[in-house]
């Protein structure tokens, strides 16, 4: 038997060989408009659950200290709720709804921005910082590509039919 790079060797034996021409499958699945609604979504409620529970100590150490000033209430705002509406209403249709994706780079944006200001005045150390500004460079990565390529309804819908 001869050796054929994408099927393998011998009976039976399948091998996919990923050579990189095409595009990579996870990244095209959480590109797609309401996967991204999702995940935004799902961001901006994890968001509201670590303001909500402060003395749980998984989602947010405070250290149990407590919050003072004229407006120290609106640290805890829950401004992801809104967002969170937002996306899941944009949800039914999100080719009609394509501006929610600049609000979704600014959204992004702005947390980046605080998370990063937050660890230059060292409020909060590296390991409370590194997930949510990771989490929200990714988010924001995936988002991009939708204001950059404006692409037809015809072509969204054949890829990906719902």
């Amino acid at each position: 038997m001869s050796e054929n790079p994408t099927t393998g060797t011998g009976a039976g034996t399948t091998r996919v060989v990923y050579t990189g021409d095409e595009p990579n499958p996870i990244l095209t699945f959480l590109q797609r408009p309401r996967i991204m609604l999702l995940l935004l979504a799902g961001w901006s409620l994890l968001g509201v659950l670590a303001q909500a529970f402060t003395r749980a100590d998984f989602l947010v150490n405070n250290g149990h200290n407590k919050i003072h000033g004229l407006f120290g209430g609106l640290a805890f705002g829950w401004e992801g709720i809104p967002l969170a509406a937002v996306y899941i209403y944009c949800f039914r249709d999100p080719l009609h709804h394509r501006a929610v994706f600049w609000l979704a780079l600014v959204h992004m944006g702005a947390l980046i921005a605080s998370q990063l200001f937050h660890l230059g005045t060292g409020d909060y150390g590296f390991l409370a910082i590194i997930a949510p500004l990771a989490g929200s460079i990714g988010i924001a990565c995936l988002v991009f590509p939708h204001l950059l390529h404006q692409r037809t309804h015809e072509e969204i819908a054949a890829r990906n039919p719902s």
